[in-house]
C-alpha cells in the first residue's frame, strides 16, 4: 500500500495526522479517520478500548502508542474541507488510497498499516521518551495488557471464577513449594483484584492461602464464599459467613 503526504512531509512527522480515503466509485468523496502518537512509551492495553486493540497490539503495548479514531474512516465532503480542517489544526494529511465505504474491514486493515507505518518513521525521527528504559522489561510483560482488558470485561460472576480458578492454582502452588509458580499465582491474583471492589479482601485471601496455620485453608474457602455473597448480594448468608471468620480467626 502506497501513502503518500498531501500536507506535511516524511522527514518531519507531526505525530497527528488526518489519514483519507477516496471513494473508489466516486473519487470526489473523501472519507477520513484522525491518527494521534503519543510522544512517550506508555502501556497503552491499560487505556485503549477493546475495538482499538488489533492496531495497538501489534505496535507492541511497551513501544509506541498509536492507534486511530474512529477505525474505519467517515465521510468528511469534500477535500477542500478535508485541507481547510488539517490546516487550522497544524495536521499532516496522509493519502491512503481508495476504499469502497461498504468494505469495513480492509477500510481497517489499510488503516493499521498507516497507522504502523506513520509510528514508525514518526519513532526513527523524533524517538519517544522512556523507550529505552522498557525494552528490557517488555518480554516479561507483553501478556499482561490483554489479560488486564479482559478482567475489565468479564462480569462480576465470570471474575469470580476467574478468582476461583488462580486461588486454587496458588493454593497447589503452596502445597508443592514451587516458588516460581507461587510468584506467578499471586501476580495474576493481584493483577485480577484491581478489577474487583476492595471489600472483596483478596490481600487476606491470598494471606490465607498462603499461610501455614491450620487455620488457612478454612479461612481461604471463607474468604472465597464471602466473595460470591458479595456479588450476589445474599446479606442473610454475608452476616453467617463473617461471624465464621470471625470465630475462626479468634481461634488460637
Amino acid at each position: 500500500m502506497d501513502i503518500v503526504f498531501d500536507r506535511g512531509t516524511e522527514e518531519r512527522p507531526k505525530g497527528h495526522a488526518l489519514l483519507f480515503f477516496r471513494n473508489s466509485s466516486d473519487p470526489d468523496e473523501v472519507w477520513v479517520t484522525y491518527m494521534v502518537i503519543l510522544p512517550i512509551s506508555v502501556d497503552v492495553s491499560k487505556y485503549v478500548p477493546p475495538f482499538l486493540m488489533d492496531q495497538v497490539g501489534q505496535i507492541g503495548p511497551k513501544e509506541l502508542s498509536a492507534f486511530a479514531f474512529p477505525p474505519a474512516p467517515e465521510r468528511l465532503g469534500s477535500y477542500d474541507a478535508l485541507q481547510e480542517l488539517a490546516a487550522k489544526r497544524d495536521d499532516d494529511i496522509l493519502y491512503v488510497g481508495s476504499v469502497n465505504p461498504t468494505d469495513v474491514p480492509s477500510a481497517m486493515v489499510s488503516i493499521n498499516e498507516a497507522v504502523q507505518w506513520y509510528s514508525g518513521i514518526y519513532g526513527d525521527v523524533v524517538g519517544i521518551a522512556g523507550q529505552a528504559e522498557e525494552e528490557d522489561a517488555e518480554e516479561e510483560d507483553s501478556g499482561l495488557g490483554v489479560t488486564d482488558v479482559l478482567y475489565g470485561l468479564m462480569s462480576e460472576t465470570d471474575k469470580l471464577g476467574e478468582l476461583t480458578k488462580l486461588v486454587g492454582r496458588l493454593k497447589f502452588a503452596v502445597d508443592g513449594a514451587d516458588v516460581a509458580q507461587i510468584t506467578e499465582a499471586e501476580a495474576e491474583v493481584g493483577l485480577l483484584s484491581r478489577h474487583l471492589p476492595d471489600n472483596h479482601n483478596v490481600v487476606q485471601l491470598i494471606e490465607a492461602v498462603k499461610s501455614s496455620d491450620r487455620r488457612g485453608a478454612e479461612l481461604a474457602d471463607l474468604y472465597l464464599q464471602r466473595c460470591y455473597h458479595l456479588v450476589h448480594e445474599d446479606y442473610a448468608e454475608l452476616a453467617r459467613i463473617e461471624a465464621q471468620l470471625k470465630a475462626v480467626q479468634e481461634q488460637g
